[in-house]
């Protein structure tokens, strides 16, 4: 199941960067981010590599993905693969591939 693979991927992504755990169902998931701004720099970093994502909660502290129902299971991989990028890139940390 698509959504499961990305819950997964969230976590994942948030435990290697020190975040709070994701938040979502299905294919909408959001992954908050402490430091104002940073959800903001995460969607630009990941827009600069070519997946779209946007800001959500009062605060715009939270990256909120929404891949269309369509999406293919490469196209899913390689939006979470970016995303996981991006969220290294502004949270300065690298963590191991998986």
């Amino acid at each position: 199941m698509l959504g499961e693979r990305v819950r997964r991927s969230l976590t994942g992504t948030a435990r290697r960067h020190g975040l709070a755990a994701p938040r979502g169902r299905g294919l909408a998931w959001g992954l908050p981010l402490e430091r104002p701004g940073a959800a903001q720099e995460v969607c630009d970093a990941a827009y600069r590599a070519g997946l779209l994502v946007e800001t959500a909660g009062l605060a715009g502290e939270v990256v909120e993905l929404l891949p269309p129902l369509t999406v293919t299971d490469g196209q899913l991989e390689r939006g979470l693969a970016v995303l996981d990028e991006a969220v290294a890139a502004v949270a300065g940390t690298r963590g191991p591939t998986a």
